[in-house]
């Protein structure tokens, strides 16, 4: 019998959200999250009716203290107990003070698996979790089964005094130094960038180390590493990874487009971890506007359900709700519209039925932050983000209503996907909607408006951005944005891969191509022109040198690692190898292949427990599926695709 680890529904999740949320370092201190932390419940109990089907034996581990019942009796953990052939229910007791209560049957005729249920301290009944790695008693739900890569330095030099270790690329992991006198006290500096390893004052991540001859140092994200004090007979680090199985691949004509694909999936896989981490070097934290769209792009790279899965109940916690996701307004939003795009992604019609009751609840809250015209404001304690930029934020935003109508709209979908009535969800986006275009749109400029309260009429690009991507401009609005606003240079630059993500996305959809091409060929070429090896946080071209590196009010936080700027690869996927579901999970999709400005393009994409290859020049098209329910369109004709049966027409 298969047996798994089980626990408490969300909180092998939580567990690791906050080791995740623990992590950060800066200048010699632990930074601890800025918004509230959720605990495992300590102390629950998880049972199942089975029906066994054979006498046989059964023994009960656990991660904490408890017992199990068998129709009311009690049985000790770590003994052999006999279970006879028939119906049983089965009830297992189990109480962790300090770590991940879990439960793991080892028996011939049972297993834990996720036919079982909890109850947890508020009584609630919810099917148990688990996860499909944690199958011997011996494995340990409280240690995520990462991998591990041995990395040496590319080159070493002596200068200022010590020695400077370039590993070639960004990495997240263990540093070991060896062969160094005890009495030597070593400065170990840490740098995403060569200039941040040798400013050993202002450098981020710094340590220094005495008494022994060998040193493992914690987890950290760097490029270099500056020491001073003595130089080791050998040093070397260990890249930790989360293995992922059919992952994209990407070619073209354009060699730096190549790079940069390359480049953003190494950038996105640094951050795929226990959860979604926005950024290695800095954070290391699980924030909801990175993690919203970093999901779009772990969709077309792995098409990996368990990281999305992990993060969203990571972000979300467990009851009450009272506080905004990283007390971020818009962040609460985007869990609501991702916990739908979840859903249309991987078709997992019984995770959204279970978490659906931790969306009303949060939807409720946001309630309690509407003002008098039923728009959604910040109160005490709550900040409305939304970009790294200049905006007129006095009053109601309109970006944030754009995300409101989108989160009640997807509300009404997620409630008839759990068999509730969303109707007053739909009649909230409809009523929003109305109310956005009569307070918001400003006919004089084609726009919409980023505070109407301030009466001066500021136009950014994101309100407007949004009003496309969610599908609440009609078609008048829509051009008129387009000509306006998005082809308008003297509307004011995006200088965040995060945003910009965004804006490519709407230019995608609105069928502008060649918009995102000149795109990636330029903003994101330019930080490889840089010498990047990942993306950056956010890049302003007009910089220069070390510039590049400051935010935040310090020389070097800025993150040159993060994930919300991976955007190449949903938009190549998507808007290139032009590949998009039509029916939850996949189960039916697409593909509207575009040259656009390339000589040809290839690649293959994860879709449903398979994969899709794609081959456009100007002479030929060539489609591979190896799974069911795809439909090739070209040249106003419909190509039903056959599993491993190649479509090849000559242009």
């Amino acid at each position: 019998m298969k047996s798994y680890w089980i626990w408490n529904f969300g909180d092998w999740e939580i567990f690791h959200t906050n080791i995740s949320n623990s992590r950060r370092e800066q200048y010699d201190m632990d930074i601890p999250t800025d918004w509230r932390m959720y605990d495992v419940d300590k102390n629950i109990v998880l049972f199942a009716e089975k029906d066994i089907p054979s006498d046989g034996f059964l023994k009960l581990h656990l991660h904490g203290k408890g017992y199990l019942k068998i129709e009311g009796r009690m049985y000790p953990s770590e003994k052999e107990i006999p279970v006879t052939k028939g119906k049983h229910t089965f009830q297992i007791h189990v109480m962790n003070l300090t770590g991940l209560p879990a439960a793991y049957i080892e028996s011939d005729v049972l297993s834990t698996d996720g036919d079982w249920f909890t109850l947890n301290e508020r009584r609630e009944k919810t099917p148990a979790g688990f996860d499909e790695r944690y199958t011997s008693p011996q494995s340990n739900p409280e240690i995520f089964p990462f991998s591990y890569k041995a990395i040496s330095p590319v080159s070493a030099e002596e200068i200022n005094g010590g020695a400077l270790y370039d590993f070639g690329k960004e990495i997240f992991g263990f540093l070991y130094i060896e062969g160094v006198a005890p009495d030597k006290r070593l400065h170990v500096s840490y740098g995403e960038s060569r200039e941040e390893a040798l400013d050993t004052w202002f450098t981020v991540v710094r340590e220094d180390v005495l008494g022994a001859r060998d040193y493992k140092l914690k987890q950290r994200a760097f490029r270099y590493i500056f020491i001073t004090g003595g130089k080791p007979e050998n040093l070397r680090a260990e890249l930790e990874y989360q293995k992922l199985g059919n992952i994209a691949s990407f070619k073209c004509d354009n060699e730096d487009v190549n790079k940069i694909w390359d480049m953003c999936v190494y950038t996105l896989r640094l951050n795929m971890r226990e959860v979604l981490t926005e950024a290695v070097k800095r954070d290391r934290w699980l924030w909801g506007g990175d993690a919203y769209q970093a999901f779009k792009f772990i969709k077309y790279m792995c098409d990996d359900a368990g990281t999305a899965r992990r993060s969203i109940i990571g972000l979300r916690g467990k009851e009450p709700f009272c506080e905004h996701i990283n007390t971020i307004t818009d962040y609460s939003l985007y869990w609501v519209i991702g916990l739908l795009e979840y859903y249309e992604n991987y078709g997992d019609a019984g995770f959204i039925r279970t978490i659906y009751p931790r969306a009303v609840t949060l939807m409720e809250f946001c309630r309690g932050r509407e003002d008098e015209n039923g728009f959604i404001t910040a109160k005490y304690g709550d900040w409305i983000f939304i970009d790294w930029s200049d905006m007129d934020k006095e009053g109601a935003l309109c970006a944030e209503q754009m995300l409101y109508i989108a989160a009640n709209g997807a509300m009404s979908r997620l409630s008839e996907i759990a068999g509730k009535d969303g109707s007053a969800y739909g009649k909230k986006a409809a009523g929003l909607k109305d109310k956005v275009n009569a307070y918001f749109w400003n006919e004089e400029k084609g726009a919409y408006i980023d505070s109407f309260s301030s009466g001066k009429n500021n136009v950014t690009r994101h309100a407007n951005i949004f009003a496309i991507m969610y599908d609440i401009a009609d078609e008048l609005q829509r051009k008129s944005i387009i000509k306006n606003v998005l082809y308008n240079d003297a509307v004011t630059k995006i200088t965040t891969p995060y945003f910009e993500g965004y804006e490519l996305d709407v230019m995608g959809k609105t069928g502008d191509t060649d918009y995102i091409y000149n795109m990636i060929t330029s903003y994101w070429k330019g930080m490889l022109d840089l010498g990047a090896t990942t993306v950056w946080e956010e890049f302003d071209p007009s910089m220069s040198g070390a510039e590049h590196y400051a935010m935040y009010g310090g020389k070097y936080q800025k993150s040159l690692c993060h994930a919300w700027g991976a955007s190449p690869i949903y938009l190549l996927g998507k808007y290139f190898l032009g590949v998009t579901g039509t029916s939850a999970g996949y189960e039916t999709f697409e593909i509207r292949p575009q040259l656009g400005r390339f000589g040809f393009i290839e690649g293959t994409l994860p879709v449903r427990n398979g994969k899709v290859y794609i081959y456009l020049s100007k002479e030929k098209l060539c489609v591979k599926s190896d799974v069911t329910g795809g439909t090739l369109l070209w040249d106003g004709k419909k190509y039903g695709l056959t599993p491993n049966e190649r479509i090849e027409i000559k242009l």
